[in-house]
């Protein structure tokens, strides 16, 4: 197996994959268990009054499985995470005692509502926990009918129609909803996870891409810069020779120093990169004046940023001392934080002649290979602003993100983590449905009191709130002002309906104000208002015992008040926090996952440049660079020969990496010792499709190879166009030769 597959398998390797959707899976499980637990206190406490009554039998096989399974779940949660059995258990022990209340309550006694309505809405989740969404709907469905059609019978309290379809439709819409939401969750998540490992893959192969590509660029910086450099300076023979030795060692040692892996050692401070930078720019322009200034001390910059911020430097420096002829040379480095993110700029001014960059050929090396692309490829960009006679202000622009600040996660960035699973659209949807349902069933009992002005005002209140509560949703977390104004919102519906009950007494669902209130105490929870939250829950509670005191209200009228926000935001708490944990889960795989694909990735392109590209380069360049670093042998005018042609075949590389193989490369070294000018141009700006490059090549050779005069120019068309490849030939006549994007040839006299 090549390197290449290995590298490009990491995704299948990872052994994060699977973890979000496990991680939900458990928190899940945990936060059930904990709410059955907590729902057994208040069942208790409501059966306390029934017991007297019931079917001893029948609290034994029913009460007892209940209190066991609530007391074992617990503990199966924390210690395997594996709670399915004894959710169906507690689902059908559930279902069962509700059927049979008939049977265990006498006959003849007129009751009152089930004790067992606490854990219906929760069996209903322990439903889905050990089946699927589909079958906890159905049971929903079911239990809300039963218990609607019990209530009817004086077992159940012998109610209205009215009253028990009021009880059904509570029971099937918060259940219902929940198990929604939950229901999506998980969906999201196994798709998070299913596409997880096709993502790392991706990310392997473009992380082994880009790395190439950098090497690819990095190498062709030294090839322009140095090698090249040295090979002109060594055609000419007015060049002083210890020059050209110095040139040709400094190649050496860069081509032997090229294969080392770009993050090798501490990050660097802004001072520390601008030593670097001098050492750089110092021996190709020794009047530069190198200063730094930066605003913090946090800033740390990769090995591989300095790196190409120093070549790009040096590349400037040096074209200082070619072209602008100026006595003063300054390099200023400017480090500063963004938010989150590092800046680092690099100014290179001069007051040389100065001249006009528009008029520069965008393809010239020094500017295309050694400061625009080596910039590109660590995310930074070149901006040059010169005029002829004003002097020239090279600037290289780099920001990114401290590599270097360990593992801490924010909330926020947990958060953010899983933002991709999260459909505001259902959430809205299901907000509203809770509200609008319990506002309907609330509207029916309020009817049929003589003073309804309050409630009503609340219910209209409670629509006020609940659009505040889901302003902008989908944008951002609920700010403390809005979660503060929907939380006093919440105390003044409170007092309303508790001002408007009429009597001693909890009639009906003039209480519709409870689920109302715990929606949106959860709606501020989820938006990220946490406090605030359980600051209004406390605040109904005790607003609750103050309305229940002063009516002489029992205990049983209190739970059926304040149990339902109590327990549903408990629920969402325990849920949140394990979405939290998940979140902060996957950024730490993620920011793993791309460690370690990096990681391969550089190994992988350092194996290529050391073995492939750098191999092939030592067999064409070595002997000759080694004969020109000393500086006591005189060339002869066949080295000189040998660089200048060596030089062509490495202008044509960098010219035209899309045209240039082997076979093509002798072919042009003959043809041009024939007197063929060859001109290779390549303007795709990627690489051409294979089966147009081998069709290119062979073309190309053919015509290049048979020639013996005249001039050839093969370019390459920027991507979109219908002819990839035009061969113009020109001798005795012309003949154009075209490659399309299918790779079809066609060749005709022009």
């Amino acid at each position: 197996m090549s390197p290449y597959r290995r590298a490009g398998s990491l995704g299948r390797a990872d052994p994060a994959r699977g973890a979000t959707a496990s991680g939900l899976r458990l928190w899940l499980a945990r936060a059930v268990a904990m709410t059955c637990l907590a729902s057994l206190l208040p069942a208790l406490f409501l059966s306390l009054t029934q017991l007297p009554h019931l079917n001893l039998v029948w609290l034994v096989l029913v009460g007892g499985g209940i209190v066991a399974f609530s007391l074992l779940m617990p503990v199966y949660a924390w210690a395997s995470g594996d709670i399915r059995w004894l959710c169906g258990l507690y689902a059908v022990v559930n279902l069962i005692g509700l059927a049979t209340w008939p049977l265990a309550w006498p006959s003849g006694v007129v009751g009152g509502a089930p004790w067992l309505w606490v854990c219906l809405g929760v069996a209903t989740v322990c439903a889905a926990m050990a089946t699927t969404v589909i079958v906890a709907f159905g049971y929903a469905a079911v239990s809300a009918l039963i218990f609607g059609t019990v209530r009817m019978l004086p077992s159940g309290g012998s109610v209205s129609a009215l009253t028990a379809m009021q009880d059904m439709l509570t029971l099937v819409v918060l259940p219902t909803a929940l198990l929604l939401l939950i229901q999506y969750f998980a969906r999201a998540v196994e798709e998070l996870d299913a596409t997880t490992a096709e993502s790392q893959r991706v990310e392997a192969d473009r992380a082994i891409d880009k790395a190439l590509t950098q090497r690819r660029v990095i190498l062709d910086g030294i090839i322009h810069d140095q090698v090249m450099t040295t090979l002109v300076a060594a055609v000419q023979t007015d060049h002083p020779r210890g020059e050209v030795a110095d040139l040709a060692r400094s190649a050496v040692t860069s081509l032997a120093e090229a294969a080392a892996p770009t993050d090798v050692g501490q990050p660097l401070s802004p001072h520390q990169l601008a030593r670097l930078i001098e050492d750089m720019v110092e021996p190709v322009c020794p009047q530069a004046k190198v200063s730094v200034a930066s605003d913090s001390d946090a800033i740390a910059v990769s090995p591989s940023v300095a790196s190409t911020l120093g070549q790009a430097a040096r590349e400037a420096a040096l074209n200082v001392t070619r072209h602008a002829e100026a006595d003063q040379v300054t390099v200023e480095i400017a480090a500063r934080l963004v938010g989150d993110d590092q800046r680092v700029q690099v100014d290179i001014r001069d007051n040389g002649r100065g001249f006009d960059p528009e008029a520069v050929d965008a393809g010239r090396f020094g500017i295309k290979v050694s400061m625009h692309e080596r910039l590109a490829f660590i995310g930074g960009a070149v901006d040059i602003d010169s005029e002829p006679g004003t002097g020239t202000l090279v600037r290289l622009l780099w920001s990114g993100r401290d590599q270097y600040a360990g593992e801490t996660i924010s909330r926020r960035r947990a958060s953010q983590a899983l933002r991709s699973v999260l459909r505001v659209e259902l959430f809205l949807f299901l907000v509203w449905l809770v509200v609008g349902v319990q506002v309907l069933v609330g509207l029916i009992s309020v009817l049929a009191i003589p003073n309804p002005l309050p409630i009503l005002i609340a219910q209209g209140l409670a629509v006020v709130a609940t659009a505040i509560a889901l302003h902008k949703a989908g944008e951002r977390n609920m700010t403390t002002t809005e979660a503060g104004v929907v939380v006093l919102c919440l105390a003044v519906i409170a007092h309303l309906v508790h001002a408007g009950v009429p009597g001693a007494q909890v009639p009906g669902y003039l209480t519709w104000h409870s689920s109302v209130i715990m929606v949106l105490l959860i709606t501020v929870l989820v938006r990220g208002q946490r406090l605030a939250a359980w600051c209004g829950l406390a605040v109904f509670i005790v607003q609750v015992l103050i309305w229940a005191r002063g009516n002489e209200l029992g205990a049983s009228a209190v739970l059926q008040v304040i149990f339902g926000p109590v327990l549903w935001l408990t629920l969402a708490t325990l849920v949140l926090r394990g979405l939290r944990s998940i979140g902060e889960q996957l950024v730490r795989v993620r920011t793993r996952s791309r460690e370690n694909t990096r990681a391969m990735a550089e190994s992988f392109s350092n194996l290529v440049l050391r073995e492939v590209w750098l191999t092939q380069l030592r067999e064409q360049i070595g002997p000759l660079l080694q004969n020109l670093a000393d500086p006591s042998h005189q060339l002869s005018q066949p080295e000189r020969d040998a660089c200048r042609i060596l030089e062509g075949r490495l202008r044509d590389a960098l010219r035209a990496g899309n045209l240039v193989s082997q076979g093509v490369s002798d072919a042009i070294q003959a043809a041009r010792g024939r007197g063929v000018e060859v001109v290779l141009v390549d303007n795709r700006g990627s690489k051409l499709p294979e089966n147009v490059r081998l069709a290119t090549l062979r073309q190309l050779e053919e015509l290049v190879a048979t020639s013996t005069g005249g001039r050839i120019v093969a370019r390459t068309a920027p991507e979109g166009y219908s002819d990839a490849v035009t061969i113009l030939k020109v001798d005795a006549e012309r003949n154009l030769t075209t490659i399309d994007e299918a790779g079809t040839v066609t060749v005709r006299k022009t």
